[in-house]
């Protein structure tokens, strides 16, 4: 978005921790890059020293409008609404704004803390503003959404023949979060249906626990895990349905790239970004339980379907378009500049 606002006429500042990771590389040039010096890697506590340390920064910057990128960047606001000079601050939430359980609590406290500093929120789907809302209702919220990029690799074919089984295809890092246990239960539970495969796409920490997994579930003929790809669109070329088991996500992008390939959705019931889009019987099915069977059956009752049109399932993401997504962020920030 940083490129498209500069080439809309805007000037452009990343103030960042450290340039590692290859920031650099992937910043448009026009685009200004500032490193604190000394550099403050990410950490659990890095956020302790990233606000006094970037505040100092913002009077040479002299901003108009400070954007704070996620839910990370929150304890930064406290600082940084000391030192901001005339600018604006508003902020991205992604993800749960409040997780379940324990900690919930003390984060509630947190988001009625810093929000009263901050100008305006900007959530990445509609359920995530209605809740900031409910817990901030003095601060301007909008639902904004981030850009997908699509590479819309039409003729890119999948690696696997045509052995009759449905095809399911899972992406995403190997952590808790994303659940891959769970799909290796619904495969279990539809080959119990139907003939049916899984490709597992991706790595992460519990990689090779889910390896060891499939072959304790005697599942190795029906499951494939081969790890991290550049690409999905080979497999997504010959899927039939897109699987996702996450416990909770702001806003899965894979899933958006199976629609973009006309490839139905099925999913537990994790984002309210998937409610946003998935707005027609076509684009799959969001399974309000965690049940391998309910899933299960929530494939079954999609490949009964009529196969989805194509068109109709890129039309729900079209408004996910870099472009599109850029300019609704310039026009909010023109709505938080402008005199009350």
């Amino acid at each position: 978005m940083a490129r498209y606002w500069v080439e809309a006429g805007h000037r452009v500042t990343i103030l960042c921790g450290t340039t590692e990771g290859g920031l650099r590389a992937t910043v448009d040039p026009r685009v200004e890059v500032i490193e604190l010096s000394p550099p403050i890697r990410r950490s659990p506590i890095s956020r302790l020293k990233l606000g006094k340390a970037m505040a100092a920064c913002l009077p040479g910057i002299d901003p108009d409008i400070i954007f704070l990128p996620g839910n990370f960047h929150f304890p930064l606001i406290i600082a940084f609404s000391k030192a901001k000079g005339r600018a604006k601050i508003v902020a991205k939430v992604s993800n749960p704004a409040v997780p379940g359980g324990l900690i919930g609590k003390p984060i509630r406290a947190l988001i009625r803390r810093f929000a009263p500093a901050v100008d305006g929120i900007a959530a990445m789907n509609s359920g995530l503003a209605r809740e900031l809302a409910a817990l901030a209702p003095s601060v301007s919220t909008a639902t904004l959404y981030d850009p997908i990029y699509l590479h819309h690799d039409m003729s890119a074919d999948g690696p696997h023949a045509d052995d009759g089984r449905l095809h399911l295809v899972w992406a995403g890092r190997f952590e808790k979060q994303k659940d891959a246990v769970l799909a290796l239960r619904v495969i279990a539970a539809l080959n119990a249906i139907t003939p049916a495969r899984l490709t597992m796409l991706g790595d992460g920490s519990l990689h090779q626990a889910t390896l060891q997994k499939i072959r304790q579930m005697g599942l190795s003929d029906v499951v494939a895990a081969p790890g991290y790809v550049p690409g999905i669109d080979p497999w997504l070329r010959r899927a039939d349905v897109f699987l996702c088991t996450s416990h909770f996500e702001g806003g899965p992008a894979v899933a958006v790239e199976a629609l973009a390939h006309g490839v139905p959705v099925v999913s537990t019931d994790c984002s309210h970004f998937l409610h946003d889009i998935m707005t027609i019987p076509e684009a799959g099915r969001l399974v309000p339980t965690r049940d391998p069977q309910d899933l299960a059956s929530a494939v079954i009752e999609v490949m009964q379907s009529p196969p989805p049109p194509l068109d109709a399932l890129q039309g729900l993401i079209a408004h996910l378009e870099p472009a599109i997504c850029a300019q609704a962020y310039l026009d909010w920030f023109e709505t938080v500049l402008a005199p009350a």
